[in-house]
């Protein structure tokens, strides 16, 4: 079995995806079945992943479930991972050339791959999306957490660190605003801010998920607005940039910061108070479930339009309650507090 990452692909549509290094390997989660062993019927199977920077820890969790998935199950699996529109467009357009059996896709950019769907739909290659979505064409399924949900746990511990600030000033470091999976997100946590008088969104700027540009929007709002309360950013590696940048001011645990993906590096932060908030993902559980949903459709299944993935919603004191045994972890998602220990462990 070869797994197949390409950090950026810039192949014409008729060449094959080359097979290059493994992604890095991470901790399996529960949040989703994991697939069962098949009988050799999957043998042969080749299933193509699309996705953002395989750098980002939420995306190689992505690529590293589904490799075990696919391990499992006898299926090669050849992972793209792209930041841009263009990228992922001309990755999926190789994918269909090659002849893959299915496609799975985490969208950057939801109009601009919606003719390359189109395009798989009519080579009648099955397709899958992850966490983001397309704007047309047919998919099988979409396995995505509820990011709008995922937006409101961050609105409600900001409404819980502003609880005695008035005003308490808020700034976003927007991703791409391309991503509907981001503004889902945005818009969840602004639908729990705008009922309470005292919170007030400062700045926002959008930075195309770059960490980078990140520091900067993180810098920029902190100069325009010394006595700022808050930083959300739409995603970890901007949450650790933010944080960067209020550590460069000396005022850490002095801002609250709040990020999305829940991370081992976010999650050591959070432990030790200078992260507030995290939005808990599972991604290897996501990519797990990429490749049984491969598998059930091409059995001829019917899948549900989208397959729920889990989030959870951690916040400094509730790490601590639950790493001491205060607090039980929730019964349906263990991974919870094996993910506080392996970040109070050192990652």
């Amino acid at each position: 079995m070869v797994v197949a990452v390409i950090a950026s692909l810039v192949l014409a549509a008729c060449a094959a995806p080359a097979p290059v290094a493994e992604p890095a390997a991470a901790a399996p989660a529960t949040a989703l079945p994991a697939p069962t062993e098949t009988t050799g019927a999957a043998k042969g199977l080749r299933f193509g992943f699309v996705l953002p920077d395989l750098s980002n820890p939420f995306i190689n969790g992505l690529a590293v479930g589904a490799k075990d998935a696919a391990d499992a199950n006898g299926v090669e699996l050849l992972v793209t991972g792209d930041d841009s529109s263009e990228g992922q467009v001309n990755a999926t357009l190789n994918y269909i050339a090659a002849g893959v059996d299915v496609i799975g896709i985490d969208a950057i950019d939801a109009p601009a791959i919606s003719a390359a769907v189109e395009a798989a739909n009519k080579a009648g290659i099955p397709v899958i999306m992850v966490q983001a979505s397309t704007e047309t064409g047919d998919i099988a399924t979409f396995i995505a957490a509820d990011n709008v949900q995922g937006g409101v746990l961050i609105g409600e511990s900001i409404v819980e660190w502003c609880a005695d600030i008035n005003p308490c000033k808020v700034g976003v470091i927007e991703g791409n605003l391309a991503d509907q999976s981001g503004v889902d997100e945005d818009t969840g946590m602004r639908s729990v801010v705008k009922k309470h008088a005292n919170i007030k969104i400062v700045g926002n700027a959008p930075t195309n998920y770059d960490p980078a540009e990140a520091l900067n929007v993180a810098t920029n709002l902190l100069t325009a607005n010394p006595d700022i309360n808050f930083l959300y950013s739409w995603w970890d590696a901007g949450a650790l940039a933010a944080l960067e940048a209020v550590r460069e001011v000396g005022k850490v645990g002095k801002i609250g910061i709040a990020g999305f993906g829940g991370n081992c590096g976010n999650l050591q932060e959070l432990i030790e108070g200078n992260i507030y908030h995290e939005t808990m993902f599972f991604p290897t559980a996501m990519g797990a479930a990429f490749v049984k949903a491969g598998l059930d459709v091409l059995n001829g299944k019917t899948l549900e339009p989208v397959t729920d993935a889990d989030i959870f919603g951690m916040t400094t004191p509730k790490a601590k309650k639950l790493l001491s045994g205060e607090v039980a972890p929730p019964k349906d998602l263990p991974e919870v507090l094996k993910k506080l220990e392996k970040a109070r462990d050192g990652c």
